[in-house]
């Protein structure tokens, strides 16, 4: 159970538990269907049972679990020790945005009026990147979190330079995400995505330029 129960995803047990209240609280006054997917323009598009409320806290214990897992079974598992903080301030970040989400799907279930979700989400998913990047410097080689090219786990340093860089311009992509909030429908997503795209991309053409100039 210690594996389970640990200081630094305690925020993460608070917000499951916070999430699974608000469901239980909610259940009987939402409609017998609730919106579950919505497109790009934000509009409702699939619908699914008022017991779909409680994906919130089922996504989340699933995180909690993975966690755990994950760090166990990983063959650098030592490494964690030495990024604890930063390893569960991922997760506490996600179940902050799935909670986000749930309160969102209440609102428009009750016919509150709220901003549409192509005005959040860019805003919830650009600080979360931002955060992450802010972190990702101090992240220690795992085959779980973070940048993992055959690259970066063959070589430390090389995994160090990639995250600091990953780190920069994943926090830089984070505010250009929220900013994107503000754009016309058309481009909102075209940015996003695009922003999405080149943090995949950009860190791991770097990781392999660096290791293959160490080791030309």
């Amino acid at each position: 159970m210690s594996r389970i129960f640990r200081n630094e995803n305690i925020k993460v047990w608070i917000l499951f538990v916070v999430t699974m209240l608000i469901g239980a609280i909610s259940y009987s006054y939402l409609p017998e269907q609730i919106p579950i997917h919505f497109n790009a323009a934000g509009e409702i598009d699939n619908y699914g049972g008022r017991i779909s409320i409680f994906l919130a806290p089922g996504v989340i214990l699933l995180m909690i679990l993975s966690a755990e897992f994950f760090r166990n079974a990983d063959p650098k598992k030592s490494s964690y020790d030495k990024f604890n903080k930063q390893y569960y301030l991922i997760f506490f970040l996600t179940s902050l945005l799935m909670l986000v989400i749930q309160l969102y799907t209440i609102a428009v279930s009750l016919e509150m009026k709220v901003l549409n979700i192509n005005a959040i989400m860019p805003i919830a998913v650009g600080l979360l990147f931002a955060i992450i990047g802010n972190s990702m410097p101090k992240f220690k080689q795992n085959y779980f979190a973070g940048i993992k090219t055959s690259w970066t786990l063959a070589d430390e340093d090389v995994w160090f330079k990639t995250h600091r860089l990953g780190g920069k311009i994943w926090f830089i992509g984070g505010i250009l995400m929220m900013l994107s909030s503000i754009l016309p429908d058309n481009m909102k997503m075209l940015v996003f995505f695009g922003v999405v795209i080149i943090l995949s991309i950009v860190p791991i053409g770097y990781s392999y330029i660096i290791y293959k100039k160490k080791y030309k």
